[in-house]
């Protein structure tokens, strides 16, 4: 029988911004909510920009009124999350270079900073580092099996990122780059010209300008010298004053994307029981409260596969 201290209400499989915003927001409902984090190198969250900015990511179709509605949500998820004390750097209002050389302010989209978002959904949350390797429907919920011994919860989000693909969904891992530079004067948030190809952007944050961003099919977390050059010339269109200012950080992270680039946020195909919140791609922090309501709901509802 699984020892009582072992057995939870929910268990979310994956504490990155998804997976800690989920818990976050099923722990505000009231339920009894265990976090199980492999504190992988390469985990999304700890590269991502941070930009909530639907119209600079060129979202379309179902995505963009996804992204409509988590931009509304986010003010009133900020307030929830600073009372744990701990600032989540929420600005409003993204910059857009135009091509003639004019810019254009956007106040409806806004940034923040997603590792001071997942340390402050961290403060309310039990959070254990655990490798899960199997989630087993047993009837009665769901077995999750770690390194550690087994844990057992009525239901299992599984919130798992680019490694969510080990677990029966369709979910491979994207690489993304940037730059973090230090000692360069507050800039906001500003994205370059329209250009094809990547999206090309530079915000200040607390841990420095953030440069970015590159985006390629690989699973290596070892930064690239020729991503670093392609990024300090991002840097020096859109913020002059930081040329030459000196490297704080080269983010490497791994996004979890799907085949048609839509997020999964569904019960899971063939494990009763299990609910999936993964596949954002490079749109994690911008549609993670809408996610977050969207996996309430359906645990509320008891829907399984």
């Amino acid at each position: 029988m699984t020892p009582v201290s072992r057995a939870r209400e929910v268990i979310v499989v994956g504490g990155g911004l998804i997976g800690s915003l989920v818990a976050f927001t099923l722990r505000q409902a009231g339920a009894d909510v265990l976090v199980l984090d492999a504190d992988r190198c390469g985990a999304a969250w700890r590269a991502a920009a941070g930009l909530l900015t639907p119209d600079g990511e060129r979202l379309r179709g179902p995505l963009h009124g996804a992204a409509l509605e988590s931009l509304r949500r986010w003010p009133a998820l900020v307030a929830q999350l600073e009372r744990s004390g701990v600032p989540v750097s929420f600005r409003a209002g993204v910059a857009r270079m135009q091509p003639g050389g004019g810019v254009q302010t956007t106040p409806g989209e806004g940034s923040l900073h997603p590792p001071s978002v997942v340390r402050a959904a961290r403060q309310a949350l039990e959070v254990v580092t655990e490798h899960v390797h199997a989630l087993v429907p047993d009837g009665r919920g769901v077995r999750v099996r770690t390194a550690a011994g087994d844990w057992h919860a009525q239901q299992v989000v599984l919130a798992a990122g680019a490694w969510s693909g080990a677990f029966g969904v369709p979910v491979t891992a994207q690489r993304g780059q940037a730059l973090l530079l230090r000692a360069v004067p507050d800039v906001g948030a500003r994205y370059g010209p329209p250009t094809r190809g990547f999206s090309r952007y530079a915000l200040s944050r607390p841990d420095g300008l953030y440069i970015g961003a590159t985006s390629s099919r690989s699973e290596s977390v070892t930064p690239d010298p020729r991503a670093a050059c392609w990024l300090r010339g991002v840097a020096r269109r859109i913020v002059p004053e930081a040329n030459g200012a000196e490297v704080a950080a080269h983010l490497v992270g791994l996004r979890p994307v799907t085949p048609d680039g839509l997020p999964l946020v569904a019960p899971h195909p063939t494990l009763p029981g299990v609910f999936v919140a993964t596949g954002h791609g490079r749109h994690g922090a911008l549609l993670a409260p809408v996610t977050a309501a969207r996996i309430v709901g359906l645990l509320e509802q008891g829907v399984s596969a």
